[in-house]
């Protein structure tokens, strides 16, 4: 950790005003009162709703946050891994811009590392979010199990702590949805090992979701085929790198 940094934590923005600057505020509090040094870093993934100003004024105010300026919207997966990309923490905690996860959890993520993990995944003890959501997240874990031997609760979680030198190891290349996913199959595959433990899920904090229900579902069950695809040619020695 020649940077010093000790933890940073990772977030794509993409039209978050209504609750960037509370939560970018918040997570700043953390570092003080837990006497850690730490720095945020966002993908800002060109957002439309002021969210750009709102994080280039935080910049002026807050020497710790970084900010990764897209000019256009790329996705969460694209927005996520650059904002990884230039994270110099020796911890790397992956989480949401819209207030559904608690960063002062990664206290909880950490003890589990402490077991001798690479990756620890939160996963949500109760889910906040639609009955139909809920079911369809069961529905994907259960496929993920099967296709992946990962024997996960929840590998959909945004809330992940890594090794940063893990973290920055791992390709993304998901534009959305299937992002903390990939991550999981990938480190698995890779040979790192996965812990997992319970977390809280909050109700947005404010804003609406980017999320089309159908499509979504759709765009994951192909991805994680093809993600399949990727990961037996890795296997079998066809690629090089995965």
């Amino acid at each position: 950790m020649t940077s010093g940094v000790f933890l940073s934590i990772t977030a794509p923005a993409y039209n978050e005003r209504e609750n960037i600057e509370n939560l970018v505020r918040y997570w700043d509090s953390i570092f003080a009162q837990d006497g850690i040094q730490g720095e945020i870093v966002i993908g800002e993934d060109g957002s439309t709703d002021g969210t750009k100003d709102i994080l280039r004024e935080l910049q002026n105010q807050l020497a710790n946050l970084v900010v990764v300026d897209h000019a256009t919207n790329r996705g969460y997966g694209y927005a996520l891994s650059s904002a990884i990309a230039h994270s110099q923490g020796y911890y790397v905690l992956t989480i949401d811009s819209d207030g559904q996860f608690d960063a002062r959890e990664y206290e909880l993520l950490l003890a589990e590392m402490d077991r001798g993990f690479d990756v620890v995944t939160g996963y949500r003890r109760r889910k906040q979010d639609q009955p139909l959501r809920v079911v369809a997240d069961r529905v994907l874990n259960l496929i993920i199990r099967v296709l992946f031997r990962l024997p996960l609760r929840d590998t959909n979680c945004a809330l992940k702590l890594f090794k940063g030198n893990v973290a920055r190891r791992l390709t993304i290349e998901a534009r959305g949805y299937p992002t903390p996913t990939e991550l999981l199959v990938r480190a698995q595959t890779l040979g790192y090992r996965i812990g997992e433990t319970g977390i809280t899920h909050y109700e947005r904090a404010g804003g609406r979701t980017k999320l089309n229900a159908l499509r979504t579902s759709l765009h994951m069950l192909l991805f994680l085929a093809y993600l399949k695809y990727k990961q037996l040619l890795f296997r079998m020695n066809v690629i090089n790198e995965f």
